[in-house]
């Protein structure tokens, strides 16, 4: 599984692909799934940690160790893919439904609960 292994940090890739006639919340929820991917491929935890994680989410993900927690947590990760099937909003709570792939690894839809924080969303838990 491609978050087996780092399902506990929340941590999880995003898309490059946003479909064109999206817009408003989803259009927003969609460009952090994107940034997710792009920022997971590059291995800039940093901004996992600082700018895409709600505070919660940053605890669980080690607090003050979250940027080296993930390091290592995704060190086998490798061309890690994302495709947002669906997305819910509810008020500033959300949810996108998505299909992760990397390399050597099956397919495998998961759930990411995206909160409003900060005066925009962001990731707070990541169900499979």
């Amino acid at each position: 599984m491609l978050l087996a292994s780092i399902i506990l940090t929340g941590c999880l890739p995003g898309s490059d692909d946003e479909p064109d006639q999206v817009s408003g919340q989803p259009k927003e929820i969609a460009n952090v799934v994107g940034r997710l991917e792009r920022v997971t491929r590059r291995r800039q935890f940093n901004v996992l940690c600082d700018e895409l994680f709600t505070r919660s989410a940053r605890n669980r993900a080690g607090g003050k160790d979250c940027v080296a927690l993930l390091r290592e947590t995704a060190k086998d990760v490798r061309k890690a893919r994302i495709r947002l099937l669906d997305v819910e909003v509810d008020g500033n709570r959300a949810e996108a439904r998505v299909r992760t792939t990397a390399e050597g690894q099956t397919a495998v839809e998961e759930t990411i609960e995206l909160m409003r924080e900060r005066g925009r969303y962001r990731i707070s838990a990541l169900e499979s």
